[in-house]
């Protein structure tokens, strides 16, 4: 696997780790000078593990949620993965997760279900927030 020198800050559920054990609906954020934008939304029974998946992904391959080289290193920019809320029914978890992709539109998603936008969009997208 390729070294990823990844120097944005994370965030981790600041306070609220153990109530992102369980089922929920979860922001991710992206912040730099002190502007703030969902990054991902997105809703797993398992919503702590589910995150780690992310953070692994995006470990893997800075493009997963449009980051390039320069941006991935660089320290000012902060990840924040949040618990929007804890929700144990599926029905209604998918249906919270729609509400809020639709209403927060994260740089990474369509907005057509919970899908994310090609690789070449969300890095457009997310240096067009992050410039």
């Amino acid at each position: 696997m390729k070294e990823t020198n990844m120097n944005i800050n994370i965030e981790f559920f600041q306070g609220n780790l153990i109530k992102a054990i369980g089922s929920g609906v979860y922001e991710i954020s992206v912040e730099k000078n002190n502007k703030i934008k969902a990054l991902y939304i997105g809703e797993s029974v398992f919503v702590l593990v589910r995150c780690a998946a992310h953070l692994f992904e995006l470990y893997k391959n800075p493009k997963y949620f449009g980051f390039y080289k320069e941006q991935i290193e660089d320290s000012s920019v902060t990840l924040r993965f949040s618990l929007i809320e804890s929700n144990d029914d599926k029905v209604s978890r998918k249906k919270r997760e729609l509400e809020l992709i639709k209403q927060k539109e994260p740089l990474s998603q369509s907005g057509i279900s919970d899908n994310q936008k090609k690789i070449e969009d969300k890095i457009s997208a997310l240096k067009n927030f992050l410039n």
